[in-house]
């Protein structure tokens, strides 16, 4: 009896013991996951115009990559730039200081420092003033370049240029996951893809990268489309992929198919009557799936998975049967 009695203050013991660890090494990554977040227009636009050329030097220790370019007159050709300056007093006034909620962006963060606890990542956020919808966001050197002036959602008149299928994304919501499938590059190995199904799954991989940054993300969030058209994706994914397969796409190497089917676009282009009914990229999505059954099946590790380049091996080990 003394012995069971002693058993169970030992077991006890060591589970408190294992929960007090783990709490510990959750405050750890918690406490060190605070993403620091810089406001380069902000202090840059705010500067008071009579000390503008005192301040400049300390401005550009602070954020020395804004400042590369030796020939460009800042004062007079962007802070004195009544457009610019424009574009400034748009984004204060939608973001102001706080920058609306961060909050799953911040969980985001966190993942991704339990995933790579040795990386180091801030973010600094700037206008970019030609409303350049292909990079939102840039990384580079452990920072993502957030332009602000394209994420003041979809109706704003900035966009009135740019077609609905792309401007539909500038919106704040968007924020999070474009941040990340942007970071994802730093992880995934660049390979020129052989053929069709490598650049679907070289592809797919960002995509991946992000859901696991981001778990509670939709799929009409991450493909910047409607849940209509991912409802349609999710209803049709056999026939899409029996499509593939008889047209013996998945080996070709026509970058005709990347246009149709992989890089952004209002619809992809099967040649159909029912494109229009399809998101653009729906070969992502569909290499997205065979991620999904490859990492499934094999127990893989997203570390691995992002390193891995032999993507014939992903398609043949992922079991994928739709």
């Amino acid at each position: 009896m003394k012995k069971k009695i002693l058993l169970t203050f030992l077991t006890l013991g060591f589970l408190l013991i294992a929960f007090w660890v783990f709490n510990k090494d959750s405050e750890t990554i918690k406490d060190s996951c605070d993403l620091s977040v810089y406001r380069f227009e902000q202090d840059f636009f705010s500067l008071n115009p009579d000390s503008f050329d005192i301040k400049m030097p300390l401005l550009k220790s602070q954020y020395p990559s804004f400042f590369l370019d030796e020939e460009v007159d800042f004062k007079r050709d962007v802070f004195l730039n009544d457009t610019l300056q424009d574009i400034f007093d748009t984004v204060q006034k939608f973001f102001q200081d706080d920058l609306l909620d961060l909050t799953q962006l911040q969980k985001g963060f966190c993942n991704y420092k339990m995933y790579f606890p040795n990386h180091k990542l801030s973010l600094y956020t700037y206008i970019e003033g030609t409303f350049d919808y292909r990079y939102p966001v840039v990384y580079a050197d452990e920072k993502l370049y957030v332009s602000l002036d394209l994420f003041l959602g979809s109706n704003h008149l900035f966009y009135t240029s740019i077609p609905e299928y792309i401007k539909f994304s500038h919106d704040f919501a968007y924020l999070p996951s474009t941040c990340f499938i942007s970071l994802a590059g730093r992880h995934i190995p660049y390979q020129q893809p052989e053929n069709f199904i490598s650049a679907m799954l070289y592809y797919a991989k960002a995509y991946f990268f992000t859901y696991n940054m981001l778990p509670e993300i939709q799929d009409s969030v991450l493909f910047k489309c409607s849940q209509e058209k991912i409802n349609w994706c999710i209803n049709n994914e056999r026939v899409i992929w029996e499509y593939m397969i008889e047209k013996d796409y998945l080996f070709s190497t026509s970058p005709e198919l990347l246009e149709r089917f992989i890089f952004l676009a209002p619809f992809s282009k099967f040649g159909l009557g029912v494109d229009q009914k399809s998101p653009g990229s729906i070969g992502v999505w569909l290499g997205l799936q065979i991620i999904k059954s490859y990492v499934k099946n094999n127990n893989i590790s997203l570390v691995d998975l992002l390193s891995e380049t032999d993507y014939i091996k992903i398609l043949n080990q992922s079991g994928y049967k739709p």
